[in-house]
């Protein structure tokens, strides 16, 4: 984001988004009032900037600003009304975290800078797991045919992470059959949710999707994933790239390719799914305190430096949460 003119197209963005989620008049406002502050920061005083806007199923939508801009050496100081480094008010930072139900800010002097806002009361976290996750679409389409779904159910947390085949609207209906069907009931089987979602997907072009189960009380994780989906987990110690099987979901799946890996959810532990949009050369080590921050942090760091720029790209973050420095 380079050029004035771009603001409008962000605020525009912002306002379809806050219609998908339902959001009333109000907090509609509150979000395009965010989408300015941002986008405006952006052409200022960022290299390359993006603002990533999502709206979700429950209710909230989220705004996402990257940068590779030259950090901020003093964040406390950012917050402060009147704070900046230009001829401008530099009142903008300290606006949105008043304005955003949740407001977050990570950057590392002299390589960038990410903001996060969401605004709506969707639920974030339960039995101390968090979930956070960006999204974009092809360069070329209007909509996105990646996407991931949250479902909620006592202590067990499911997390379905999708690519439908290709680009464009066709792409888009695999993605939602899939989210739809994953979203529909929650199952304590992930290989049965796969061969659910496999059979239900065979109107649709089919789709590659990662699902992720964590069992809160057992202190689990199961993971089942078909196709170009990515999941790393990391404990305490190194990672390790999870099972993912061959195949396109709809096009008729052999029971073989639903085998499972599973591994023990710890505490601390982090797992990061995401698309083949994503390339796979990025490491959690470069981000540093990342995880004292709001998981879709980590996530739009991922997006900003593994993207390939060329494809739809979604990368969700699930974490055992820390002591953090949300603002």
């Amino acid at each position: 984001m380079s050029d004035e003119s771009q603001v409008h197209g962000a605020v525009a963005a912002t306002t379809a988004a806050a219609r998908t989620a339902g959001l009333d008049a109000r907090s509609t406002a509150r979000c395009e009032l965010l989408a300015t502050e941002l986008a405006t920061n952006l052409v200022k005083h960022a290299y390359g900037g993006r603002l990533l806007v999502t709206a979700s199923g429950d209710g909230v939508v989220q705004l996402a600003a990257v940068d590779r801009g030259p950090g901020i050496a003093d964040v406390p100081a950012s917050m402060a009304d009147g704070y900046t480094t230009t001829s401008s008010l530099g009142g903008g930072l300290g606006i949105c975290r008043r304005v955003a139900t949740r407001f977050d800010l990570y950057s590392r002097p002299g390589q960038g800078t990410v903001v996060l806002a969401r605004v709506g009361a969707g639920a974030e976290s339960a039995d101390g797991i968090e979930v956070g996750g960006v999204l974009t679409p092809h360069p070329a389409q209007s909509v996105v045919g990646d996407g991931y779904g949250v479902t909620w159910e006592g202590d067990r947390l499911t997390v379905a992470v999708v690519d439908g085949l290709g680009h464009g609207p066709g792409a888009a209906e695999a993605r939602q059959a899939t989210l739809d069907l994953a979203g529909r009931h929650t199952v304590t089987d992930v290989s049965r949710l796969l061969r659910e979602l496999d059979a239900g997907l065979r109107t649709t072009r089919g789709a590659a999707a990662g699902v992720a189960q964590i069992d809160g009380w057992g202190r689990r994780l199961t993971y089942g994933c078909v196709g170009n989906v990515t999941g790393r987990l990391y404990p305490p110690r190194e990672g390790r790239t999870l099972l993912c099987m061959p195949g396109i979901l709809g096009a008729g799946v052999p029971t073989r390719s639903h085998r499972l890996d599973s591994a023990d959810w710890t505490d601390p532990a982090v797992l990061v799914m995401h698309t083949d949009g994503i390339n796979g050369r990025w490491r959690l080590e470069d981000y540093p305190e990342v995880d004292r921050h709001h998981p879709a942090i980590l996530a739009a760091l991922i997006w900003q430096d593994a993207h390939r720029g060329n494809d739809d790209a979604t990368v969700v973050v699930i974490r055992t949460p820390t002591n953090k420095d949300v603002r």
